[in-house]
């Protein structure tokens, strides 16, 4: 064998199984910086009703398809939600206008002292209530859930949902801000 017909073998050879490399580390600061260049709406999500009501700010909300009606939220596994959410069949997603900032910081965590949210219950559907003067409001069954790294995301199939003519709440960069209404 000369010296190139030993280069072509070697070239031709089927290649060892390699290792895979280890996922690019990122700085979670600059990722969470990077995702929040995408604009979102705010949801408040709610289970329970009376004192065993429970209710938590999200951006992360989607539509997740028409037929049959679905929408997904992301919820961190951290989050007291998330529990009630595994052991819910029911639940609620309410858009907030633009004149609910102080609902989405009070559900984030930031009490507003003078704050009283009103809810309202859904007509035939225990245990589903909905903020009043929310944009769009969905109640919601349980359809499935599905763990996404340290989120799970819960799809609901739309029972029922109201919408009004507010203008939404939206989140963009860290800061909240409106949507310039069409005249």
């Amino acid at each position: 064998m000369n010296a190139r017909s030993l280069a072509l073998n070697e070239a031709v050879a089927p290649e060892q199984p390699r290792a895979e490399a280890a996922p690019p580390l990122f700085d979670e600061r600059r990722l969470r910086t990077a995702l929040g260049r995408f604009a979102t709406g705010v949801v408040v999500i709610s289970t329970g009703s009376g004192d065993s009501l429970h209710a938590m700010t999200a951006n992360a909300f989607m539509s997740g398809s028409l037929r049959p009606p679905l929408v997904v939220v992301s919820v961190g596994h951290r989050a007291r939600m998330h529990d009630r959410l595994m052991s819910t069949e029911r639940f609620g997603v309410s858009v907030l206008s633009d004149e609910q900032e102080p609902h989405s910081r009070h559900f984030a965590g930031e009490p507003q002292s003078w704050l009283a949210p009103r809810f309202t219950e859904v007509d035939g559907l225990q245990g589903v209530v909905l903020l009043e003067r929310a944009v769009a409001r969905f109640a919601l069954r349980m359809s499935d859930r599905h763990a996404c790294g340290d989120h799970t995301l819960f799809v609901g199939e739309v029972l029922a949902f109201s919408l009004d003519e507010r203008a939404p709440l939206v989140f963009f960069g860290g800061r909240y801000g409106g949507v310039a209404q069409a005249s």
